[in-house]
């Protein structure tokens, strides 16, 4: 896996974490299309259904290494096999569109769904109410992950399952400068703790496997 450069950034704040954290739990990436083959590991023949998106190409890549993308249409619920390698959830565009009752349903056994969610801001509640729906609808296995610093140009790809590699990242990032910053740094850190620091990022990824 690739070593972490350094990055600079004005919206980050950096927290002290153990040098023990392995650098290599915050891979470095580059593009879009190398942050979907990290995550996927897409293959010719794989079958997938695009939800949302209105032509935005989140996914494109995908379509690029062979995989079959069909678009959702809400009146073919009823007759759909659960047959797709892959639900494609593109939530970047704020308007969120009809899906269907239960993605889970659509999913052949190992399959996953994708959502990518994107604000100005922070991903807010929309994140807590995807996990929460995947929960429900019994996937077996939920991965989220950050984007830095955009889904569309990704540098680094940081995994939020669990605190480490959050904080490690934010130590990379930027370097607690000022007792205002460390005030911040203090209430992320609580944030971690809390599991509520995928919340307040500008981005999420979350991938749910379907084992049975």
């Amino acid at each position: 896996m690739a070593e972490l450069y350094q990055v600079s950034t004005e919206t980050l704040i950096s927290i002290p974490v153990p040098k023990a954290t392995p650098p290599e739990v915050v891979p470095q990436i580059g593009g879009a299309g190398p942050l979907w083959r990290s995550l996927l590991f897409p293959r010719g023949g794989q079958r997938a259904v695009e939800l949302g998106g209105d032509g935005s190409n989140l996914f494109a890549s995908l379509r690029q290494a062979g995989v079959r993308i069909e678009r959702w249409r809400s009146e073919d619920e009823s007759g759909v096999a659960p047959t797709f390698d892959l639900v494609l959830d593109d939530r970047t565009n704020g308007r969120p569109p009809v899906r269907p009752e239960r993605i889970r349903s659509l999913l052949a056994p190992g399959g996953r769904w994708v959502v990518a969610v994107e604000r100005r801001r922070w991903v807010g509640l929309a994140g807590h109410r995807i996990m929460s729906r995947a929960s429900r609808e019994g996937f077996e296995s939920i991965d989220t992950f950050y984007a830095y610093p955009s889904l569309r140009s990704p540098r680094i790809l940081v995994p939020l399952d669990s605190p480490g590699p959050f904080l490690y990242f934010l130590g990379l990032a930027v370097g607690v400068r000022s007792p205002r910053q460390r005030l911040i740094a203090l209430a992320a850190r609580f944030l971690c703790i809390v599991r509520l620091h995928r919340m307040m990022l500008p981005n999420l990824i979350m991938v749910a496997r379907r084992r049975g």
